[in-house]
């Protein structure tokens, strides 16, 4: 009478830790990863467009925004420096043709890349 192979739990167990053992290997090179982007970015070396947001009028990426309103809606914006022209007209207060700005502050990427 023949036997078969039995299949014991050894099989099974060593089949899952291996699945541990590349989860973990895939962990560690991620956290490798992570860390020289990180160290990349404070020495300056990293992705000259990270911490960059989007200006409300012209969709340009830029490092610095002024927080306005412009139109009748008073709703907040951010902007870009020449769409801060177009909205207040070049004048810090507004003027008289530009009835509805208000300056709201600054905003600055810290993150910004040094030219």
């Amino acid at each position: 009478m023949l036997s078969e192979p039995a299949t014991t739990s050894v099989d099974v167990d060593d089949t899952s830790s291996n699945i541990v053992v590349d989860e973990k290997a895939l962990r560690k090179a991620n956290k490798k990863l992570m860390k020289a982007e990180r160290r990349a970015q404070r020495e300056g070396r990293g992705d000259p467009l990270a911490g960059q947001k989007i200006c409300d009028m012209c969709n340009a990426s830029v490092n610095m925004l002024v927080r306005c309103t412009y139109d009748e809606s008073q709703q907040w914006k951010m902007v870009c420096g020449k769409c801060w022209k177009v909205a207040s007209g070049g004048v810090v207060d507004g003027d008289s043709t530009h009835p509805f700005y208000k300056y709201g502050g600054l905003w600055k990427n810290r993150r910004a890349q040094p030219n």
